[in-house]
C-alpha cells in the first residue's frame, strides 16, 4: 500500500501537500456587467510610453458603442478599448490610443466571432513608438490586426481607469462578462502565447504586470465590491451599482 504522506510519491504525481508548498493558481470567479450602469473604477494610472492591456471577454453586446476598459471620456482621452456591436455593422473590437502631440490611432479587431457567447481573450499592445505594426490586438493568442501609430507615447491625463463603461461618464456600458484584466507600461507581445496560456487563464506573477485585477478572485464586497490589484501598483479596483450576484463562477 502506497502512503501518501510520502513526499517523494507527491513529488513524483504532481500533488501537492496541504502543508507547505504554494497554493496553486486558481480561476474561480468573473464579473458580469449589465450595460446599463454597471462599472469598475480604479485610478489614474498615467501609462505614458508603452502599454499592453490583456483581458478576457464572453459577450452578446449589441450597441454601438462599449468600453470594455478605458482611460478617456471622448472629451480628455488617453486610450480605450471598445467593442462595437452589430448594431453599428461592424461586430468589431477597437484598440485607440491618443498620442502626446494630440494625434490619434485607432485600430480595429477582424474577427466578426467576439459576441458569440463564448469566452475570448484579447490582448492589444503599442510599443510607444511610430514603428510599423507598432499597435497589435490578439484574440485568442493569435495576432488579429496591426497597425502603425501616427505619434510617439499616451497622452498624459487625469481620467481613471474604468472597467465596463467611459471614464468619468456614464456612457458607453458595457454588457457581458469580464475576467483577468492585466496591464503593464511595456509591450507584452513576445509574452502572449504565456498570456493565453492555450486557453486557460494562469498566474502573470512572472510577468510582473503593474495592474492586475482578477474580477472575483480574492476580492470581498460590503456595500460594493473592492477589487484587489495583484500588480506591482495597488490600485484597488471599487465597482459601481453592482451587487453580489455580480460576481459568477462562470470562468474561460
Amino acid at each position: 500500500m502506497i502512503g501518501y504522506g510520502n513526499s517523494m510519491f507527491l513529488a513524483t504525481h504532481g500533488i501537492l501537500a496541504r502543508s507547505g508548498g504554494a497554493a496553486p493558481f486558481v480561476n474561480q470567479y468573473s464579473m458580469t456587467f449589465d450595460g446599463v450602469d454597471e462599472s469598475v473604477t480604479t485610478g489614474n494610472i498615467d501609462f505614458t510610453s508603452a502599454i499592453s492591456i490583456s483581458f478576457w471577454m464572453k459577450t452578446t453586446d449589441t450597441g454601438s458603442l462599449n468600453s470594455v476598459i478605458a482611460k478617456d471620456d471622448t472629451s480628455t482621452r488617453s486610450w480605450n478599448v471598445i467593442w462595437r456591436g452589430s448594431s453599428s455593422g461592424l461586430r468589431r473590437l477597437i484598440f485607440f490610443v491618443v498620442h502626446t502631440n494630440n494625434t490619434s490611432t485607432a485600430i480595429q479587431s477582424t474577427a466578426n466571432i467576439l459576441d458569440d457567447n463564448n469566452w475570448h481573450h484579447i490582448l492589444c499592445t503599442y510599443t510607444g513608438t511610430t514603428g510599423t505594426n507598432g499597435m497589435k490586438i490578439y484574440v485568442d493568442g493569435v495576432l488579429n490586426a496591426q497597425g502603425t501609430s501616427a505619434s510617439t507615447g499616451i497622452k498624459s491625463t487625469n481620467r481613471i481607469v474604468t472597467i465596463g463603461k467611459l471614464s468619468n461618464t456614464n456612457d458607453w456600458f458595457f454588457s457581458g462578462s469580464v475576467d483577468e484584466v492585466a496591464m503593464w507600461n511595456a509591450d507584452q507581445s513576445s509574452n502572449i502565447s504565456t498570456i493565453y496560456n492555450a486557453g486557460d487563464p494562469s498566474d502573470l506573477t512572472s510577468l510582473s504586470p503593474n495592474h492586475w485585477w482578477r474580477m472575483g478572485d480574492g476580492d470581498t464586497f460590503s456595500t460594493n465590491w473592492t477589487l484587489i490589484d495583484n500588480g506591482s501598483g495597488g490600485v484597488h479596483g471599487t465597482s459601481v451599482n453592482m451587487e453580489s450576484g455580480d460576481r459568477t463562477t462562470d470562468v474561460p
